[in-house]
């Protein structure tokens, strides 16, 4: 299961409302979606069951059907209601069809450099969920990250396979406590991957968010349907409570497993975090289409506009540019761009919600 809702206004000015980041190349050849599909196509997995919104529904199937990703079905929220909403909507679809499979949610738009790691540590979480766990892979930290959560494995007992209890979930630490959990080798960065059965998730559902879940399976109940496309009834599923799966359930249920995995993970948040997964020149630059870089160091340039990027005396700024607009900010201040993207909305909202115009449009 793919959740490819959301904005992705973190890396703005390619990413738009109706063009998110996961529809874009960011980090590779392919979307980010398209890179996700790929990673859980073939092998022991089902075809794909994709949570996303109306807006970009359209692209969604296109760029699926170019890979020949299997797809059972593109589940259509008619608001976003945060993740706990739609691990139920996709577990409540999936019993409505008579059965109760081991789901794997997945965000769309994060890179995973190492896919034998992360199959491996699948392999693990697996029998864990079949006995009723749900279970969470902790990315490796590479760094005492702040824009991270944390997840605290349980390691006061030995782990014969490498999954352990949750001890606890921790938000976005300061820097201090951030390079404490790292040293501990107890903490992983919560990369919001799930496994679970359908029927756990329900059964949790009922338990921590009952309202919610009567109202999702009201709303799965009444769907319809349109080739690939269920649309659940939007009077009963606007109704469901806006939470994260990970405040909803995760934080309080006795049945939930961690797996820490070193699967070279990263959430592709900002644009500091695309330049880190770059390939870098010899002055530590990631250089994106046409731009001509002198006594420049540390910069992430990237070019989908027309006109050259040129660039001198540059030291860890980061400069992004597409046909309507340019964003430049220091590297440590590109988390940011969200105040230019509010304040966009109320003078030229097209430049937040369009996508960008390419240099042929």
């Amino acid at each position: 299961m793919i959740l490819c809702g959301g904005a992705g206004t973190r890396l703005w000015p390619l990413s738009r409302q109706t063009y998110p980041k996961q529809l874009l190349p960011i980090a590779g050849g392919q979307s980010l979606l398209q890179q996700t599909a790929r990673r859980v196509a073939g092998g022991r997995f089902s075809p794909t069951i994709i949570v996303s919104g109306e807006d970009q529904r359209h692209f969604i199937k296109q760029q699926l059907e170019a890979i020949d990703a299997p797809v059972e079905a593109i589940l259509l929220e008619p608001a976003g209601r945060n993740t706990a909403a739609a691990a139920a909507l996709a577990a409540a679809w999936v019993t409505k069809q008579g059965r109760d499979e081991l789901l794997l949610l997945m965000p769309s738009d994060h890179v995973i450099a190492d896919q034998d790691a992360f199959l491996r540590a699948l392999e693990i979480g697996a029998a864990h969920a079949e006995n009723g766990a749900i279970v969470t892979f902790g990315a490796k930290p590479t760094e005492a990250s702040t824009q991270y959560g944390y997840i605290e494995a349980d390691t006061s007992a030995p782990s014969p396979d490498g999954a352990y209890p949750i001890a606890r979930f921790v938000e976005k630490p300061d820097a201090v406590t951030a390079a404490e959990y790292v040293a501990s080798g107890r903490f992983s960065w919560n990369c919001g991957i799930f496994l679970a059965k359908a029927s756990t998730i329900l059964e949790e559902m009922r338990q921590f968010l009952p309202a919610s879940l009567e109202t999702i399976s009201e709303a799965v109940e009444k769907a319809t349907t349109d080739d690939l496309f269920v649309r659940p009834a939007a009077n009963a599923f606007n109704r469901a409570e806006n939470i994260p799966i990970d405040i909803g359930i995760m934080e309080k249920t006795a049945r939930g497993v961690v797996v820490p995995v070193d699967m070279s993970w990263s959430d592709v948040g900002s644009w500091d975090a695309v330049w880190k997964l770059g390939p870098s020149d010899a002055d530590g630059n990631v250089i994106h289409g046409e731009v001509l870089a002198l006594d420049t160091s540390g910069s992430f340039l990237r070019n989908d506009g027309a006109a050259l990027i040129a660039t001198l005396g540059l030291e860890r700024i980061a400069v992004v540019a597409v046909r309507d607009a340019v964003f430049i900010a220091p590297m440590d201040r590109v988390s940011e761009v969200k105040k230019i993207v509010e304040a966009l909305a109320g003078r030229k909202p097209d430049r937040v919600t369009h996508p960008a115009k390419r240099k042929n449009d």
